[in-house]
This record gives structure tokens, C-alpha cells and sequence, in this order.
């Protein structure tokens, strides 16, 4: 990982961020029974994140994004983490745990004491590896009606 770079992106990083959604997210449409929502993210919307006081980590080599995750703004301590997501030629090398782990110790150093965070029952995959990282399940949740899905709602709490 020494020739991995972890940053916050900036205005003129989010296409680049779209594209790794669209790509990292793309073919999890195969394997669940709705559309992931990570696909509705746009250039727009991502500007309307940052502008709201969200931040956006980034794990890059050679320049080029190749994980990333958003964080909403903190509500008393606790601060929500979406979007997480490597490339896929790059998941399973531990890019992702590296930027979790990275953005985890910034936001603590920002005064967030609690990280909150969802996956889906279908992919239970992604369910164990926030287990590995530290995150407790806290609360099962029905996904919208109709779809044959539940949201797993985890949490952590972070070193002072």
C-alpha cells in the first residue's frame, strides 16, 4: 500500500468519483433485487454533498481514484458513512479496509466519536468485512416495499 495516496476529494475530483460508483456499483445490479442507489449518484448530486458539508475520502494510485467513500456531516458525534466502494480489479487487495481505516482515524481527529453505516442482506459479503473492521450490527430494517431485501444497520465507535 506505500504507493497509495488517501485524500479528500475536491470539485474537480467528482467525475472521476461518478465513474468509480458507476463502475464499482454497476455489477452488484446483477446480484440484487433493486437498483443500487449508489447508481443515482451524479456530478450534481456529489457537488450538492460537498457543498452540504460532506466529505468524500479517496484512496488513489498513480492519480486515478480507485476507492472511495462518502461521509455525511456529524449529528452530535455520529457521523453516517456511504458509498463505500473499490474498483473491482482492485477489490479484495485491502484498498478498502486501508481507506476505511484511513478515514476513520481523520474523522476521529475531527471530534466524530461514532460511525454508523448500512449494507444489504443480499450481500453478505460486505456484511463481514465492516464485521472485520470493528462494526457492530445494530438494526435490521425492511427495504422498501416490494423488494425481497433487508438493510443492515452497523456502527462503531471510534478511539478518542
Amino acid at each position: 500500500m506505500s504507493d497509495t495516496g488517501f485524500r479528500l476529494a475536491d470539485w474537480n475530483d467528482l467525475p472521476a468519483v461518478c465513474l468509480l460508483l458507476q463502475q464499482s456499483f454497476g455489477p452488484l445490479q446483477a446480484m440484487l433485487p433493486s437498483r443500487p442507489t449508489a447508481l443515482d449518484e451524479t456530478v450534481a448530486s456529489l457537488t450538492g454533498h460537498l457543498a452540504s458539508g460532506s466529505q468524500i475520502f479517496l484512496a488513489e494510485r498513480g492519480g486515478s481514484p480507485l476507492a472511495c467513500l462518502l461521509v455525511l456531516p456529524p449529528d452530535d458525534g455520529c457521523a453516517e458513512v456511504k458509498r463505500v466502494c473499490t474498483h473491482p480489479d482492485w477489490q479484495g487487495s485491502g484498498l478498502g479496509s486501508a481507506l476505511m481505516s484511513h478515514a476513520e482515524a481523520q474523522l476521529s481527529r475531527q471530534g466524530v466519536r461514532r460511525l454508523k453505516l448500512s449494507t444489504r442482506r443480499r450481500l453478505p459479503e460486505n456484511l463481514r468485512f465492516y464485521q472485520r473492521l470493528g462494526y457492530s450490527q445494530s438494526a435490521v430494517q425492511p427495504y422498501p416495499a416490494g423488494v425481497d431485501d433487508e438493510r443492515i444497520e452497523l456502527s462503531k465507535t471510534l478511539a478518542a
